[in-house]
């Protein structure tokens, strides 16, 4: 990382002093620059570089940025030397991930000119960083941070000096959702890891995992968890028991996955599926409105030919009456929102017996259909997150009640909708629901509590994580109906402090709207809900 970020700097025409205080580790440094360089082709930059052992050689210099260990202690010692060694107008960054700046500039005579430069690995590729405002900060320092990070050809975004700051926090539950679906017996790694990239995800979150350092990735949840103590990113006991097995990912040759010589594994690729042959046979109606219905009745009408569209929320009443044929497949959609285990009822009485009905399982749990409807073998549950256009792979529920060929018949449905199906277990939130719904839930909190505006969240979890959309832009794209009432039934299982943030309404409002919330509503919501603001 400090070899990384010297690079950049020398790139933009700085000098740069490197301080190492290993032998070995400043061999590996300066190799690992000839490298990079050589990548970027910009060996001119090396002779911009130099490189010491101790802060005593340096020589005078306007910013210093250490990128040591994350130990506290530490880091303050390199602080104490850094300001005993440069002058009085320097300024001191950290690029710490996890720890308080402010706590690390507590040992500082002049802790005003401290901030946070937090860069992202490889430095060198990675355009985000995040420019840590300590509550001790000039306002002043706080903009040259960002100025010297855009001369430096990054993306800057402010955040405050809390626990994560903007990606790690906001990326807990990416990790700690898909940990808890695991154990909850939602699939297995490899099934979980594919329907994260056929969401949009570059990585699925165990590969991702494995890729860090398992044992890295419990370090920032804990040392996130120990400075907020909120539940939902407490850390999970099969995270700590792997790495105390050192089963800590690639590094180890072994974590979610085994690997062979450091290789990583090979995923598989999550093709198109083959395109379906026209269907005169199967008479559909779809029942709801939205986004996802427009979405699913126009692609069903490029395969199937007797396809009726009902745009209604409520139960079929006489609308199946008014239908040529009655039909063999019905796809409740409903508003995305409501339960509809008793239109379901309906729906079942009012057509055929092997009919089959397919249901939105974030709205509606499948355990409360199967209490309510007498043939709950031929309703299958699905779940589309956001954007069915965007949806490469659509989770389907494998619940105890429901007929194989049904599920056969969802695999069909959806490849004329030109997706690939993937059988998850019947876990609240299914599992592309609760971990896309709990990241856009933990955005809602970092704009509601000051961390840093809408916008800056949004680039920050796409530059910073690769995320298909930024979570506060992916939640309007939902609902906030919908994300709350996901989180609800994760909340019913898991605790109240897993469900939404009271500023959750503001998304179909106006993103900007959840930053308008008074500080006075804030601990309003606090006193009356707990932390989890359900």
């Amino acid at each position: 990382m400090g070899a990384g970020i010297a690079l950049c700097a020398a790139a933009a025409g700085l000098d740069v002093d490197l301080v190492e205080v290993d032998a070995a580790m400043r061999e590996r440094a300066s190799e690992r620059l000839k490298q990079d360089a050589g990548r970027l082709k910009r060996e001119d930059a090396l002779t911009r570089i130099q490189m010491w052992s101790t802060i005593a050689q340096i020589g005078p210099a306007d910013l210093a940025i250490e990128a040591v260990p994350e130990v506290l202690t530490l880091k303050q010692r390199v602080f104490t030397e850094l300001e005993r060694q440069l002058s009085d107008s320097a300024i001191l960054a950290t690029n710490t991930s996890s720890l308080s700046v402010g706590e690390i500039a507590d040992v500082l005579e002049n802790p005003t000119r401290t901030i946070g430069l937090h860069f992202f690995n490889p430095p060198t590729v990675m355009k985000l960083v995040e420019v840590v405002r300590a509550p001790t900060s000039d306002a002043a320092v706080v903009e040259i941070g960002r100025a010297f990070a855009e001369s430096l050809g990054k993306i800057p975004v402010v955040t405050a000096d809390t626990p994560g700051f903007i990606v790690n926090r906001v990326a807990r539950p990416f990790y700690l959702q898909a940990l808890r679906a695991l154990d909850a017996g939602a699939g297995q790694v490899e099934d979980l890891d594919f329907l994260a990239r056929g969401a949009g995800f570059r990585m699925g979150p165990f590969e991702l995992m494995d890729l860090i350092g398992i044992d890295i990735n419990l370090a920032t949840t804990l040392s996130i968890y120990d400075r907020t103590q909120a539940p939902r990113f407490a850390p999970v006991q099969r995270q700590q028991e792997m790495v105390a097995q050192k089963m800590l990912g690639r590094k180890t040759g072994e974590g979610f996955y085994q690997y062979e010589d450091g290789r990583p594994i090979e995923r598989t690729p999550i093709a198109s599926p083959e395109p379906t042959l026209r269907n005169d046979d199967e008479s559909i109606v779809v029942l709801g409105f939205g986004d996802i219905a427009d979405a699913i009745v126009s692609g069903l009408r490029r395969t199937y030919a007797n396809v009726k569209h009902i745009q209604t929320d409520m139960g079929p009443d006489d609308a199946f009456d008014q239908l040529d044929v009655q039909p063999s497949i019905v796809f409740d959609i409903g508003d995305g929102t409501s339960d509809r285990s008793a239109v379901l009822a309906a729906i079942e009485n009012a057509i055929s017996d092997d009919a089959v009905i397919f249901v939105d399982a974030y709205a509606t749990p499948m355990r409360s259909i199967a209490q309510r409807l007498e043939n709950p073998e031929f309703v299958v549950g699905y779940g589309i997150v956001g954007s069915l256009e965007r949806q490469a792979v659509v989770e389907i529920v494998d619940a105890q009640e429901t007929d194989d060929d049904a599920l056969a018949l969802a695999e069909e449905l959806f490849a004329a909708l030109g997706k690939r199906t993937m059988l998850i277990g019947d876990v609240p939130g299914l599992f592309l629901g609760r971990m896309v719904a709990s990241i856009v839930n933990e955005a809602v909190y970092a704009v509601q509590e000051g961390v840093a505006n809408a916008g800056d969240i949004d680039s920050a979890m796409q530059l910073g994580t690769n995320y298909p959309l930024g979570p506060i832009a992916w939640g309007k794209e939902i609902g906030a109906d919908r994300v709350g009432r996901i989180l609800a039934h994760v909340a019913e299982a898991d605790g109240k402090e897993f469900g939404p943030a009271r500023a959750l309404w503001a998304l179909d409002a106006d993103a900007e709207a959840v930053e308008q919330m008074s500080e006075e509503r804030i601990r309003q919501d606090r006193s009356a809900y707990g932390p989890g603001g359900v």
